[in-house]
């Protein structure tokens, strides 16, 4: 019982529909409803959780605390700070890809997750 409520408390309802939603996963539909001018704006107002700092792997102070990196089909494009030069109308989906999702679909490199930003073709 207590894992069913638990998973439940993740969800994410779609706007309008009442249709539960992924919430790893921002649709087109989602960003379209927003009118975001960048994939940084619709991540912001849609899944914050995406860009949450998952802490600092150094001990080194003068090293930053991690963030996701940034795939666009499934090529590397930058850190998550490179999401404000992303166009949200050419976008079709964003994906948050966990530590190790992200290390079995793009490799080594990305202990903060991965923000998969997939465009229209």
């Amino acid at each position: 019982m207590f894992l069913l409520v638990g998973s439940n408390a993740c969800l994410v309802r779609r706007a309008g529909t009442g249709q539960i939603a992924d919430p790893s996963v921002i649709s087109e539909t989602e960003l379209d409803s927003v009118h975001a001018g960048s994939a940084l704006e619709a991540v912001r107002q849609l899944r914050p959780m995406f860009l949450v700092s998952r802490g600092k792997l150094s001990l080194d102070p003068r090293v930053p605390p991690a963030l996701p990196n940034v795939y666009v089909d499934n090529q590397f494009y930058g850190d998550a700070t490179v999401l404000r030069n992303i166009s949200a109308e050419s976008i079709e989906s964003i994906k948050f890809f966990n530590p190790a999702e992200a290390q079995l679909k793009f490799g080594t490199g990305n202990p903060a997750g991965v923000i998969g930003i997939f465009t229209k073709h």
